[in-house]
């Protein structure tokens, strides 16, 4: 395997905490064997702009207008990385929030699996994580199989993918809200079958707060419904969906 790797990496932000901030930052800033473009992805007026310039130079911000974004929503983090999206330089590339932490192996082990079985989309088991930090518990998937994925999706929002899968499936399709990655996972599948590996080191920690938008979401019936109702529309654009 080579000992550096080219990837991008497109972080939301949305009046992030600076703590959970710098420490997501930091965790993709130093990951091994690993050149890593981030670029911060966020609204114009947030705090994190300014925070930003003056701690880390080197990230590229890209900024969305405020009179054009429905504000922080599934919908909205999709406009967010769809916007940074012709910033890619990087030969692979993966999203991350604001307030996960990578392991500082993420990208080349995800890379190295996807290498190693000539596949071009790497998924890993992952850590949850409570507000300090303290893990809950590990989440496991197994081997791709698209039958089971048209049950429930099990390919994270992190997961990894060569630039050619970005260059061909995206911009998200962000009229399916929350479920416009599984949507990319099942239209990638069905053009070009399994280019899907299983990682199932944890490679990223999930943090979970109770302003977390699925903790809304369950809590919010009229949410729910939505929820249900945009999973059923965007699974009928799809194979036996």
């Amino acid at each position: 395997m080579r000992n550096n790797y080219t990837a991008s990496v497109i972080m939301n932000c949305c009046n992030e905490d600076f703590k959970y901030l710098t420490i997501a930052i930091e965790s993709y800033l130093n990951q091994q064997k690993s050149k890593v473009q981030l670029i911060v992805s966020t609204i114009e007026g947030d705090p994190c702009i300014s925070f930003i310039q003056e701690k880390y130079p080197s990230i590229e911000l890209c900024i969305f207008p405020k009179s054009e974004h429905p504000g922080k929503s599934p919908q909205g983090s999709f406009l967010q990385i769809n916007r940074a999206l012709p910033m890619i330089t990087g030969e692979w590339f993966c999203f991350a929030s604001s307030n996960d932490i990578a392991q500082p192996n993420k990208i080349r082990l995800e890379i190295d699996s996807c290498i190693k079985t000539h596949k071009k989309i790497c998924y890993s088991s992952f850590d949850r994580i409570d507000a300090n930090g303290n893990t809950t518990n590990t989440q496991n998937f197994y081997r791709y199989d698209y039958a089971r994925h048209l049950q429930g999706n099990f390919v994270s929002d992190c997961a990894l993918m060569h630039k050619s899968i970005v260059d061909e499936f995206l911009p998200f399709k962000t009229e399916f809200n929350n479920y416009a990655y599984w949507d990319l996972w099942l239209r990638v599948y069905e053009k070009y079958g399994n280019v899907f590996c299983y990682n199932p080191a944890p490679t990223w920690k999930y943090r979970t707060l109770e302003s977390s938008m699925h903790i809304k979401r369950r809590n919010n019936p009229t949410l729910m419904a939505q929820y249900e109702n945009d999973k059923k529309r965007m699974l009928n654009t799809h194979t036996n969906g």
